[in-house]
């Protein structure tokens, strides 16, 4: 519930009031949706982590010595090598970067029906692979299976609104 403050009058005197505003509860990972509603500010539908393919290569390449950075200086294009936040609003989903002790920034915004998904459902983890105007095919990742339940309720939504499946090669 969030209050809203409205002005109200008593007696000739202008007062400011709150009046209680019901808020749909969003789905998904609850530190997500705290953390993206210091940047979105219509309506949040659900949110979660994820990452995008090849961010443990990135963190793991610190082992690899001189070598590391020729094999991770690819290893996320077009995406940054951080997790990200998805977001489903009412109108569109939203992809989000988060360097470590920052405030979220938008990578891109997408009307629903205007993009293609598909979830991968692997041994480990789930994955869902976007086709998305300006990135092309992107693949999200999601924490280990045992952790992603919240995540996957906010991936099933995110196809639902698609406009058909994409495929991965």
């Amino acid at each position: 519930m969030g209050s809203i403050p409205i002005a109200r009058s008593n007696f000739g005197r202008a007062t400011l009031g709150l009046m209680e505003v019901a808020h749909p509860t969003p789905i998904g990972d609850a530190s997500a949706v705290r953390l993206l509603r210091s940047v979105i500010f219509t309506g949040i539908e659900g949110a979660a982590v994820v990452y995008p393919k090849g961010l443990t290569r990135v963190q793991l390449s610190g082992g690899f010595g001189a070598f590391g950075p020729m094999v991770a200086v690819h290893a996320t294009d077009p995406l940054p090598a951080t997790p990200l936040f998805i977001a489903v609003t009412p109108e569109d989903i939203r992809l989000f970067g988060r360097p470590r002790f920052s405030t979220p920034f938008e990578i891109g915004r997408w009307k629903k029906r205007t993009y293609r998904a598909s979830i991968l459902e692997g041994v480990l983890r789930f994955s869902i692979v976007l086709e998305l105007e300006r990135l092309g095919r992107i693949r999200l990742n999601t924490r280990f299976r045992v952790f992603a339940g919240s995540a996957r309720q906010v991936l099933d939504l995110v196809v639902q609104n698609a406009s058909g499946p994409a495929v991965w090669q």
